[in-house]
């Protein structure tokens, strides 16, 4: 066999063996220790960020690097918050969901784009004790369509979303937020 038509034989399978080695070491994708948005257990793949709607799941850390997954909380109402430190109605809003969460509704922040130190020094300014977790790269705040913030979503114990507020929270939109999480409540959406 001539050296040329080693090469031809040889390259193709080179080529996917550093495919396979390359998806190997990142997780392979939606699975695995990946982080971002991933698939359901269950393999459900239609999801979306409006009322009526599945959930999209998703995995991310926190500032400690300890993984979360919005899967992890099946089985109890959640309300999940899109927030930035840059954002001055999203730090007011941090006692209101603080003391929100509770055994009967757990509450989830996400931070667009910043890192541990941010999140952490966030988080001891304005005395939040829930989880925060820290979407580096904004996948999954544009998986549930998010373009200002703050946003708060809510979730019955399916994942199913109930119901969302575009801005800030006040007393009685929270209040309804967390009716419809623990109801399955009305599928609506409100505009801050």
């Amino acid at each position: 066999m001539s050296r040329s038509m080693l090469r031809r034989n040889f390259m193709p399978l080179a080529g996917a063996l550093a495919v396979v080695i390359l998806l190997a070491s990142c997780g392979g994708g939606a699975s695995g220790n990946s982080l971002g948005v991933i698939s359901w257990p269950d393999g459900d793949k239609e999801t979306g960020s409006r009322p009526g709607q599945r959930a999209p799941n998703f995995r991310l850390e926190n500032a400690a690097g300890e993984a979360v997954s919005l899967d992890d909380h099946l089985g109890q109402p959640l309300l999940i918050n899109f927030f930035a430190s840059w954002c001055e109605n999203c730090k007011e809003e941090m006692a209101l969901l603080d003391e929100a969460n509770s055994e009967e509704i757990t509450v989830i922040g996400i931070n667009l784009r910043e890192g541990p130190e941010t999140v952490e020094r966030l988080a001891e300014e304005t005395g939040a004790t829930f989880p925060l977790l820290l979407d580096r790269n904004g996948k999954v705040t544009r998986a549930y369509r998010v373009t200002n913030l703050p946003v708060t979503v809510a979730l019955d114990s399916s994942g199913i979303v109930r119901d969302f507020v575009l801005g800030p929270l006040d007393e009685d939109r929270l209040n309804d937020l967390i009716r419809a999480a623990r109801a399955g409540g009305d599928v609506g959406g409100e505009a801050g």
